[in-house]
């Protein structure tokens, strides 16, 4: 609980109508994906903060980072909550730092082909404006919560999402950014050039650091022409391992924009998506299916089309092989993208369960290990008796591992936190990464040594106390294991 004292210090910054420590309001604020299933077995999962607060600007943002240093509070940046790993919850109580308002489109430049956010503006409201500016441009991190995020979040997490193959993830985009460092210290990172090899990058440093460093407070990203012509090769297949096969096949031919691999759950999924979209269109439910979505001049992404579905033809394990163009290929990836609710549906182990929790695993590994991960996945899900599903941005060895598991009491927690260790282990076995695109966060923190080794992870809360002396910039998430992460006895 913040003392009032503390409480008329914030509202003499941020203004009383910005400030909130309504029960209502924190408990909105107290939960992601995870911990709100959690919430409903173990009350210890409900991560309430002392106090919500809405700067309007940088200034704002700088007195609360020094009023925190003195009084000790902890602060926790937030910006549209979307993120599956728990970054943005409050794990220690203190300050949110809610960024709405600071949502201003500060400059576009078509000149140099940048724009300068504050950290509340929208991924999507930013992406129509580029596309209605000039000749049509765009930022193509495309992450899957493209519709909701923020422009500061998509920074904090390095975001991206299946066309990161050919366009990288968000700090590709980022020219530069000024922040408050948790040590109160202003600072701009990165210059207005793409290229420099002037010192450290600590540019690279601070995007992707989930909060823990330093706020962000404005940030110059660089955008890109938009591509004349977008369409979609989808094919059918009797087997995973075949759809991997021709992935790698296609991979060698082009880089596409993304190469997306749906098992026959997913691909049911879809199907119910589609169902209450259009009723022309209905695919095929195979075993495995490849989405490969090509972009660019329209007469050459058309000629890559057809050579890509030849190859695909030439396999007798692929059937169905179409090119879709226009509002069929829209439709495709909002079902592919909107297939998720679907999926908990059919993942769903236990109607009689006291609540259920998306198990989302976000593994990278190398190509050459793709399969053995997916198929190893599988049969552990079986010997637990679990429903379960796979698919993947295949152009960059992201695979999606999903379930949905039964909670009907603390011990099942426990299990789960059992089962998600054995699969940590599987994907770091295979050279893998713990987490391809999602972060750290709470959930996957315990984990990082496993990935990188103790001594590195070390090497990396030193570096944090650097910019966060007293450790007050969101606590407990990435190298920290906190009190709920490894969901213990």
């Amino acid at each position: 609980m913040i003392e009032p004292s503390i409480k008329k210090k914030i509202e003499k910054i941020i203004g009383e109508r910005y400030i909130s420590d309504d029960p209502v309001e924190l408990y909105c604020y107290s939960h992601d994906l995870v911990s709100r299933a959690l919430s409903w077995i173990d009350n210890n999962y409900r991560i309430m903060a002392d106090i919500i607060i809405k700067p309007e600007n940088a200034d704002q943002v700088n007195e609360i980072i020094d009023l925190a240093n003195q009084e000790h509070l902890k602060i926790i940046p937030r910006g549209a909550g979307t993120s599956y790993g728990g970054q943005f919850l409050p794990i220690e109580g203190g300050v949110v730092l809610d960024f709405s308002r600071m949502n201003n489109i500060i400059k576009i430049d078509t000149v140099d082909n940048f724009a300068v956010v504050q950290p509340g503006v929208l991924y999507k409201d930013l992406g129509k404006i580029l596309k209605n500016t000039g000749r049509g441009f765009w930022i193509p991190c495309n992450p899957g919560s493209a519709d909701v995020c923020t422009i500061g979040g998509m920074i904090a997490n390095d975001a991206s999402g299946e066309s990161a193959i050919k366009y990288g993830t968000t700090k590709d985009y980022v020219l530069n950014l000024k922040a408050i460092l948790g040590n109160g210290l202003k600072i701009k990172l990165g210059r207005q050039v793409k290229k420099t090899v002037a010192g450290l990058d600590l540019l690279s440093l601070f995007v992707g650091s989930e909060g823990t460093l330093g706020v962000v407070t404005e940030a110059t990203l660089e955008f890109l022409a938009r591509p004349e012509s977008f369409l979609t090769i989808i094919g059918f297949f009797d087997s995973i391992e075949v759809a991997v096969q021709i992935a790698k096949e296609v991979k060698e031919y082009i880089t596409p924009m993304s190469i997306e691999m749906v098992d026959q759950l997913v691909i049911s999924g879809m199907n119910s998506y589609l169902s209450r979209l259009t009723p022309k269109i209905t695919l095929k439910v195979a075993k495995a299916a490849l989405l490969i979505r090509l972009d660019g001049e329209e007469k050459a992404t058309s000629n890559y089309a057809e050579y890509i579905k030849n190859i695909l033809s030439a396999n007798q394990h692929a059937s169905d092989i179409k090119i879709l163009r226009g509002i069929e290929h829209e439709y495709i990836w909002k079902a592919r993208d909107g297939a998720g609710p679907s999926l908990l549906r059919l993942t769903r182990p236990s109607k009689h369960a006291t609540s259920m929790i998306p198990a989302i695993l976000d593994f990278s590994v190398p190509y050459s290990k793709i399969y053995t991960l997916m198929q190893k996945f599988g049969e552990i899900m079986s010997s637990h008796n679990l429903v379960f599903t796979r698919m993947g941005h295949l152009g960059d060895g992201n695979v999606h591992l999903i379930s949905s598991i039964t909670l009907k009491s603390k011990a099942d927690i426990w299990k789960m936190g059992d089962l998600q260790e054995e699969l940590v282990k599987l994907a770091t076995s295979l050279g893998g990464s713990v987490t391809a695109e999602h972060g750290c966060g709470i959930w996957k923190a315990p984990y990082l040594p496993m990935e990188y080794g103790e001594d590195v992870v070390e090497l990396m809360r030193k570096i944090k106390s650097i910019f966060d002396p007293n450790n007050i910039l969101n606590p407990g998430k990435m190298y920290s294991i906190n009190r709920l992460a490894v969901f213990s006895k």
